[in-house]
């Protein structure tokens, strides 16, 4: 009806195929909306100049203060965004009449953005709660969905209800915490090892760096890309700096492990066996870690990386699978490293151990 222009935001987006746009475009062919034109990095209406923008929030403040003229700001999937999006993006949107609005179902207790504008709440809010009832209301729930939402209310009643109500999942279930975002990895920072987590179809293969610095390590995403073959893995394996360096893979894919070896790159694979999965976690938790504000998917799965709750409400020492990508990796890279953690524990204790002996023989 008039010339709009919409921002589509999200807390991370590397590209177009992170954001919304798909989505959007989507639906316009669905609705046959021929005066919208599709590209494959905007969306424009060629009848009054309407546009959508596409943007990610995190480590992108200065692009996005300097978007001008926006009526209308949608944040997507707004429960991973951090308290410091939310401030730079509300004075942001500030022409007459604009709004912002944030779609989101709750992943923690303490999501930002559901602290601050419902549970502190701010001037000219509302506040909207959309369920499954709506959508059964009005009969736009396909059965076959009905159907797996009576399934998960029935068998996983916690799932059922942050998958459908929204209810946010336990703090307790997250599996780490108090890790700290830096800017850059510091030159006096020593390259420890490099992980490498399988993907291809469905899942993005996973690589990233392992830095040791003033008594704990900081972790750099390197590649997070479906697709990759084996040659693809081991040539960027190859470009990396100090490419030399340790890189420690699934062990679940030892043809993959030998072929990428073949090509020339120092790889060998993680050492799993009984309660593996637990010593790793234990062993990172006990780490002091830092990571990259560029490492924008080690974030986002970091911030989504739970343990599983059965039905009857209880917390298993086994984490949920879909964002433990780079989560994996940095288990097998710092748990190769745990008999060198034990000997420094060890040299940290010999003066200790050596003036006990003495000690002892003065005692004598």
């Amino acid at each position: 009806m008039k010339k709009t222009r919409i921002a589509c935001f999200r807390e991370f987006q590397n590209s177009i195929a992170d954001s919304s746009h798909q989505l959007l475009a989507d639906l316009i062919r669905q609705y046959e909306l021929n005066d919208f034109q599709v590209t494959n990095n905007s969306i424009v209406n060629t009848l009054n100049g309407s546009d959508f923008l596409f943007k990610g929030l995190h480590n992108n403040e200065q692009s996005v203060k300097s978007t001008e003229g926006i009526d209308i700001a949608w944040v997507e999937e707004a429960q991973t965004i951090s308290k410091e999006s939310l401030e730079i993006l509300t004075p942001t949107i500030r022409k007459e009449g604009s709004k912002i609005i944030y779609t989101y179902n709750r992943l923690l207790e303490d999501d930002p953005v559901h602290q601050r504008l419902v549970i502190d709440g701010r001037p000219n809010t509302l506040v909207i709660n959309v369920n499954y009832d709506i959508a059964l209301k009005y009969g736009m729930m396909p059965e076959v969905i009905r159907l797996e939402m009576e399934d998960d209310k029935a068998r996983r009643p916690s799932l059922y209800k942050h998958k459908w109500l929204g209810e946010p999942n336990s703090l307790e279930r997250k599996i780490y915490r108090d890790w700290a975002f830096i800017e850059e990895i510091p030159h006096e920072a020593r390259l420890e090892r490099r992980w490498l987590d399988f993907g291809y179809t469905n899942d993005p293969t996973a690589i990233g760096s392992l830095y040791y610095y003033n008594g704990g390590y900081i972790l750099d995403e390197d590649v997070y890309q479906k697709g990759l073959s084996n040659k693809q893995i081991a040539d960027i394996l190859l470009n990396l700096p100090k490419n030399k360096t340790m890189v420690i893979a699934d062990s679940a894919e030892p043809k993959s492990i030998d072929e990428i070896r073949i090509y020339g790159v120092n790889i060998q694979p993680a050492i799993k066996g009984k309660d593996s999965i637990m010593f790793g976690i234990n062993t990172v938790q006990d780490q002091q870690i830092s990571v990259t504000k560029r490492s924008v998917n080690i974030i986002k799965e970091y911030n989504n990386y739970l343990f599983i709750e059965d039905k009857d409400g209880r917390i298993l020492n086994e984490p949920e699978g879909g964002f433990d990508h780079h989560m994996d990796g940095i288990r097998y890279s710092i748990s190769s490293l745990a008999p060198t953690m034990a000997r420094k524990e060890l040299m940290d204790m010999m003066p200790f151990l050596i003036d006990t002996k003495e000690q002892k023989n003065r005692a004598r």
